[in-house]
């Protein structure tokens, strides 16, 4: 066959597969919101005062501020129900095992007030959406945390004190946070924030990229490192 005829059908194969991929794409994401919640179910579980969360073997788990506590489980309609392992003790919370393999089409909306101050994530995967609070401290192990901001309902953090060890991740969305602290050993951040006061440590090859709106640059900033770890501050 002809060099030129190969190339044609080559072509003529990718154009294609584009369209196709098109039509695909139209099919699912070109769906009303409301037909995609059609798709899911509900269901909500009452939940009593609590000042720490604790979320161990977890993940597909989200935090967001409401007037009310409560947890909402969110499953493909036609689902066998999902059980979800969480328990109050004193002013703790506490999710277990909660796991991608089991649980890939769930998730978990943890609904709470002004009350919470402590959040300790292990083999974690957490994420804080339009989230208002005076202090919090969160301590990660092996875990990850996602600060995503909302569009309409913008967040603010007085106070964030930040611990990560083995691996763990911290990623900011154009948080608005007063005053940060943190202490990483073997663990990354990736800080996308409005602050004015930035103060941390970082060990054992960890990193810090973090971006800093110029109009808002923190007044103080002060990090510590040891030979192995990174650190890359930029203005934008």
């Amino acid at each position: 066959m002809k060099t030129s005829k190969i190339i044609f059908f080559v072509l003529v194969g990718t154009i294609a597969g584009i369209i196709l991929a098109a039509i695909i794409d139209l099919r699912i994401n070109g769906r009303k919101d409301s037909d995609i919640s059609s798709d899911f179910k509900v269901n909500r579980h009452p939940l009593r005062f609590f000042r720490t969360l604790t979320i161990t073997n977890s993940m597909n788990v989200t935090l967001v501020k409401t007037d009310s506590s409560f947890i909402e489980v969110t499953s493909l309609k036609d689902s066998i129900q999902p059980q979800v392992n969480f328990s109050t003790s004193g002013d703790t919370l506490r999710i277990s095992d909660f796991e991608k393999e089991a649980h890939h089409n769930v998730s978990i909306r943890i609904h709470t007030g002004d009350s919470l101050r402590n959040i300790l994530l292990e083999n974690a995967d957490f994420t804080i959406e339009h989230f208002n609070f005076g202090i919090l401290s969160i301590d990660l192990d092996q875990s990850s945390v996602w600060f995503h901001q909302d569009e309409i309902e913008k967040s603010h953090i007085n106070m964030l004190h930040i611990s990560a060890k083995n691996h763990s991740m911290v990623n900011t969305d154009r948080f608005d946070i007063d005053s940060i602290e943190f202490t990483l050993h073997h663990s990354e951040a990736f800080l996308e924030f409005t602050s004015k006061k930035l103060v941390g440590s970082l060990s054992d090859s960890s990193r810090i990229e973090a971006r800093r709106l110029q109009a808002r640059q923190p007044g103080e900033i002060w990090l510590k490192k040891d030979a192995s770890s990174n650190v890359n501050i930029n203005d934008y």
